[in-house]
Parts: structure tokens; sequence; C-alpha cells
């Protein structure tokens, strides 16, 4: 029952066709909704509005051409009378067509029309004897057409279709008057007018944002409700220890740091993401709610991506916890065989132990001594595995994630739903901004003479390039090309270069060099560590800057101005006035969260620092930037339904929670 062979038409080349899809039954069949639709609807040449997709009605006055522009791709052009006046069509692989179209042939076109350059670009073209007012669903279904698979989803429901059930509870339908599910099959394969879309729409991006929530919060609740070992922290020393900061907190500062703390004290395990903007103060928060986890009795780990990263936090936490009695270690894989067998006997006997390090901190001889508290700075730098390998060395430990990589609201609630999270957007009131400028490709000298300036006052600078070789099809700075130059004209200095193909051990030794004012001027790619403390590096020149997104140039400048000496940012752009527009935003404010919103807009979701696999950002139809509002809505609507402990014995959503129990086996929970 319900086999693919079962429905006529399909045959082991079908089937193999629509495995390759991902389509495996004949449910799989029907809820394959079409990933956009056709609509034609045929207007006249004085209503076709310029550049927008239009259907029209001509008469062939030339014969086609085909041009091969490469393997695969062709190019067909004739001429058509609009009306009273001809234009030049263009379509894409369609060289078949050529054979229908002779001189004289009345056709319909849908596509763009480009009155001043007389031109029509078309995506579909049929013979006026053909063509009806309708709506088409285009499946982009590999090596099956959209014709075909219509009729394979009608003998399927006509088959099938009495057995699929509504999972989505019948009071969120009737709230928001959303169509059944029953209504929704029998019109979103063969919707008839707008006002069907329409419906189609509010139903699927609803049903898609609400059940990504309802798993999402699910998990959230889940990990809120683990036991951890209760930890009763010295809440004198905590304050002894705010108070001797050279520095107040800011208002967001202790928001956090309270939130953090109170997930300690509390009797179940803590699963929170603190992020916050380059230089806001992520660090002292982590210190504070460390001190407490230490003095309540357990040990903390703290994980960093590099060495580098891992010895700056080291020397940061030596320097806080100096007048205490705890004991702080560092572990890494550069160690000898003594040191690391001392560094080892710490952490089995000692309870009240810092310990600091890179992926050596989950080796299998690593054996810890009531380890209840774990951090990971730049999780995103980790995978699933190793973030659960280094959890597992403790029982239930308070987690905490920290990246320093703002993100926007909705982002937050989509990659992170299943976390609490903390953020930290004020700024220390001492921290310099730093002043960001705009030069175009033609004013090169005016940049180099800024980096002469700096490195003439001793200070050090970065220079960022998008490619690390030169490309043949891309005309960009590359790392290689701009470090030989730099070499020439600053033979005076020393000029380093790092890039993603220069192997970890070397990329640390360069970063080391630069940090220790060894290297005066480095040549990089995007991969200059964050977090990574240079205070006498002042100014940051980005080329191509075009090229990047605004949060990761925000991220990128935010290497510079790390001291009290007055920092620069200098974006190299090519000279275009829509670049220069989109830019121009980056002078104007150092707000990263304000930026991180604008990249969502202007770039999407997946261009988001790789933060986290956004396989589950993919819907058909909602989108969390334009879609927003209903994310918001179906969170809280998620929420409720999870937070009422009578709706799981309730028949209203046994189905709802039927789909979940499937959709949880699929998830590498964190």
């Amino acid at each position: 029952m319900n086999h693919l062979e079962s429905i006529k038409g399909i045959g082991p080349r079908m089937k193999e066709k629509l495995n390759r899809n991902g389509i495996y039954d004949c449910f799989d069949i029907i809820n394959r909704f079409p990933s956009r639709y056709e609509i034609y609807h045929l207007t006249s040449l004085k209503d076709a509005s310029e550049m927008s997709r239009v259907t029209l009605e001509g008469k062939v006055t030339s014969l086609p051409i085909v041009s091969f522009i490469r393997k695969n791709f062709n190019r067909l052009t004739f001429n058509l009378l609009i009306e009273d006046r001809t234009f030049k069509v263009v379509i894409f692989n369609r060289e078949y067509l050529r054979s229908i179209l002779d001189i004289g042939e009345d056709i319909v076109v849908t596509g763009q029309i480009d009155r001043l350059k007389n031109t029509f670009t078309a995506t579909t073209l049929k013979l006026k004897r053909n063509f009806k007012n309708e709506i088409e669903p285009i499946y982009n279904i590999d090596g099956i057409g959209d014709k075909q698979f219509q009729k394979l989803v009608e003998l399927s429901l006509l088959e099938y279709g009495y057995l699929l059930k509504d999972d989505l509870p019948k009071s969120l339908v009737t709230k928001y008057k959303l169509i059944s599910y029953r209504d929704l099959l029998n019109i979103v394969h063969t919707p008839i007018s707008e006002k069907d879309l329409l419906k189609i729409d509010r139903r699927i991006k609803y049903e898609e944002l609400f059940k990504f929530q309802f798993k999402m919060q699910y998990l959230r609740l889940k990990h809120k409700s683990k036991k951890s070992l209760s930890k009763r922290y010295d809440k004198e020393l905590i304050l002894e220890f705010i108070s001797s900061l050279p520095f107040e907190l800011t208002e967001d500062q202790k928001q956090a740091t309270n939130e953090i703390v109170k997930d300690i004290l509390s009797r179940f395990v803590m699963n929170r993401l603190l992020q916050g903007d380059t230089g806001s103060g992520k660090t002292v928060v982590a210190a504070i709610s460390i001190l407490a986890v230490l003095s309540s009795g357990f040990q903390v780990a703290l994980m960093a991506p590099t060495e580098i990263l891992a010895q700056q936090h080291y020397d940061t936490f030596q320097k806080y916890f100096a007048p205490y009695d705890f004991s702080i270690t560092y572990l890494s894989g550069k160690l000898s065989t003594s040191e690391r067998r001392a560094c080892l006997e710490t952490i089995k006997n000692n309870p009240k132990t810092l310990i600091i390090g890179t992926h050596a901190l989950f080796s299998d001889d690593v054996i810890y001594n009531n380890l209840g508290y774990v951090i990971t700075d730049e999780q995103h730098r980790f995978g699933v595995n190793q973030r659960k390998k280094l959890r597992e060395k403790g029982f239930n430990p308070d987690v905490l994630y920290m990246s320093a990589t703002p993100i926007p609201r909705t982002l937050a609630i989509s990659l992170f739903g299943d976390m609490d999270i903390s953020t930290i957007k004020e700024r220390p009131k001492n921290r310099i901004k730093v002043e960001t400028k705009l030069f175009n490709n033609n004013q090169l000298d005016l940049v180099y003479l800024l980096i002469d300036e700096e490195l003439k006052n001793h200070h050090q600078v970065y220079v960022v390039t998008p490619l690390i070789l030169e490309s043949e099809t891309l005309d960009l700075s590359n790392a290689q090309k701009v470090f030989q130059d730099l070499k020439k004209r600053y033979s005076d200095y020393q000029v380093g270069l790092l890039h993603s193909k220069v192997n970890q051990e070397e990329k640390e030794s360069v970063m080391e060099k630069f940090k220790a004012n060894e290297i005066h001027l480095l040549v990089s790619t995007t991969v200059i560590e964050v977090g990574v403390d240079v205070p006498n590096a002042t100014l940051m020149v980005i080329f191509d800057s075009h090229r990047f997104g605004l949060s990761q140039i925000h991220q990128l400048r935010g290497r510079v101005g790390r001291s009290a000496l007055k920092s620069y940012c200098i974006l190299v752009y090519s000279d275009n006035e829509e670049v220069k527009e989109r830019l121009e935003i980056l002078e104007r404010t150092d707000d990263g969260f304000l930026l991180s919103e604008e990249d969502l807009r202007l770039r999407g979701p997946g261009d988001f620092f790789g933060m986290r696999q956004s396989g589950d950002l993919k819907f058909q139809k909602a989108s969390i930037v334009t879609d927003a509002n209903i994310l918001e809505i179906a969170k809280n609507d998620a929420l409720e339904i999870l937070m009422n402990k009578d709706a799981y014995h309730m028949d209203e959503y046994s189905l709802l929670f039927n789909y979940l129990k499937e959709v949880l086996k699929k998830v590498n929970l964190d």
C-alpha cells in the first residue's frame, strides 16, 4: 500500500527518478508542493510594466537564430511584432522551439520587456492556439516535467489522499483563519486564482514556522528540565570581585551576569548563548560566572578554537583571579610530556580548577574532578560531537556558548531557538570608536599614505583581501600579490602573510609574531582570529570591500581599536554608486546588531558565517527575513502548547506530538 508502483505511469525508471529527488512513496508525491507558480495572464503593451514579469501576444516576423554559448547552454533569438512595435525576443535553452516558430505564427511570450532597447527576455513561450490564462505549478524536479509530475500528484491524491490527516491543531487553523489541510491539498497543485495563492501562502508559511518552532522550543525546554548538581556559590566573593574591577559593568553586562548566575544556581542544566559585539565585555561576564562555579567547589573548562585564543584567555584569567586560591591550568597539544602529566594531575586531583585549552580538553586521558561548567568560545568553530565530548566529561554540566558575532533577532530565534540567549549590546564607556572611511580604487595613493603614517608612528597594520591567489575570472585583489607588493614598498618593515592554505601551526606562529610586534604589516584573507588582542594594531585596510558582508567587515574592523590608541578602518571599493551606498552605513555606525540586521535583509540567512548548519532554515515558502512577524507568533503558539501539561494528552494535539516524535529521530542533539 502507498508504494510508488501502485500508481499508473510509475515503472522502474520513473521510480528511480523519484527516489533521486527524495520521493519514496505516494505521500511524498502529494506533499511535494510546487516550488513556485507561473501566472499567465495576457496583458496589453500599454499595461506591461517595464522590467517586471508580463505575458504578451505577438506575431513572429523573422526566423529564429540559435547561438551555442557553451556546452548545454544556448540562446534562441527572433523578432516579434507586439501590437505596433517590433521587439527582439531572447530565450535561453529552448533550441527545440526553432521548428515551430514560423514567420507569421501567433505566439504568447512571458518574461521581461525593455522598451528602451526594444528587447524581450522570455522565460516561457507558447503558441497562441495552445495558450490559456492560467496558473501553472513549477516543481523543479530533476528529470520529471511539471505536467508529468502534476499527473502523478492527481493520481496519488485520488488513491491515497483520504488517508492524510492534518497535524496542525484545529484551534490554530481557526484562530488564524487558515485553510484546512484537506483544502490545501485540493488547491496547492491546481490553483485557479491569485486568491488561492494567498491562501496557500498563509497556510504553508505559518505551518512551516510553527512546526520549526515547536521542535526548537521543545528542545530548549528539554535542556532546561535536565537535572544538574546544585551549585551554592560564594555571593560575597562575587560582589568583592565586581567591586575590584577598574571599570563599572554596563547595564547589559549586569543583566547577562544575572541571567547566567541565576541559571548556575538553579537545579537544572544551563544551555545558554552569550552573544555580544566585539569589545562589548563578554569575557568579564564569563569571569564572574566562572568565579561563582569555582567558589561552589566545581571545575570549569573553557575551550577556545585556537592555541593563540586559548593562551590569551589563560593570561586574562590569571590576572583576574590572581588574588584567589583557585588553580588555573592551560592544556595544550604543544605541552611537553612532563608539562602535560603535571597538568593532567592538577585536573584529576583539584576540584577548584579552571582548565583552559583547545580540542585537547576532551582527549581520552583528561579526567576531570567534578566538572560543573563548560564554556565554548566562538562555539560555531567546533562540531556538535566535539562540544558533546567535552560536556560528557562531567555530569550534566552547565553550558555557556560565547559568540562575538552579533546575530539578528530572527536568526537567533531560528539558529539558537533551543537555547536561552543573553545579549550584550551596550559598549563600555571607555571604548574608542574605530573611524571608518571609504576610498575607491582610484585613491590607492591616499591609502598608502595612511599606512605610511601609522607605520612611522610605530603602529601595526592589517591589510585584508578577498582572494588568496590571482583569479582568471575575478578582477580582485589577492593576498599573494598584495603581500609581494607591500614587501617591496615597505622593505624597512616586516610584512607577514596569512590565509586558509597556511597550516594551523604556521598561522598561529604568524599571529604570535604580529602580536609581539615582530611583524608590522599583516596581509591576510578573512582568517584573522576573532577575539585576538593586538593593542598596537591601529589600521585595518580592506581591499575590494564590496565583496564582503557588512557584518564580516564589522568583525574585521573589530581587530583594531583594542587600546586607547586612535584607530581606523579603510574600505577600498570598486567605483560604483550602489556599492558605495551599501558600504556607507559602516561609516555611520559601529552597532554590530544594526549591521547584522541590514546584512540579513540584503544577503539572506545562508550567508551568516556558517555559525551553525542552516539546513533547518530552508523552508518551502517561509522566510525568516520577510516573515519575522509570523516567526514570533509561531514561537509563542508553540510555547503555549508545550507549557500546557494537559496538551500532551489531548486528542487535538496527538498528531502534532506524533510529528514531533518523528522529526526528533532525525535531530543530532547538541
